[in-house]
């Protein structure tokens, strides 16, 4: 008697072992802007022959976990600096929001943009990032 109570709880559990749940994924629409923002750049350098994705240096602008905050220093660097409007990005890197401007080879390229964020903004640094380069770019930033 008791090999088939036993016979019958092993049964009642493989039931178990073999049952469907359903599974449900929560994707985060900020996943949804990082890749956006990644194959736009990789579009950029695949469709144009002259375009690379190389290491460089970008500007820093902000940062903070305040995505709204972030969308706000984006849309004002787009408005104040629109040579740059398709060099400003946004990126999250948990959990912060990071605002970033420019494309530029080398670190001293950089400085005369700094300079002039600066008058607009506080915390403004220089950081190593990839960056689209294009090939034989004319430099748009005026000599100080």
């Amino acid at each position: 008697m008791k090999k088939i109570v036993i016979v019958f709880l092993i049964l009642l559990n493989f039931k178990n072992l073999y049952s469907q749940g359903k599974i449900e994924v929560v994707v985060d629409s900020q996943l949804y802007e990082i890749q956006s923002q990644r194959l736009k750049n990789k579009k950029i350098a695949d469709s144009k022959p002259d375009t690379l994705v190389v290491q460089g240096y970008r500007l820093q602008v902000f940062f903070s976990n305040d995505r709204k905050k972030a969308l706000k220093i984006k849309d004002k660097l787009i408005k104040e600096f629109p040579e740059y409007a398709n060099e400003v990005y946004l990126l999250y890197q948990s959990p912060n929001y990071k605002v970033r401007i420019g494309n530029f080879v080398k670190e001293t390229d950089a400085k005369p943009l700094e300079r002039r964020l600066l008058k607009h903004f506080d915390n403004v640094f220089i950081v190593r990032d990839k960056i689209v380069y294009i090939k034989n770019k004319i430099s748009k930033e005026p000599e100080d």
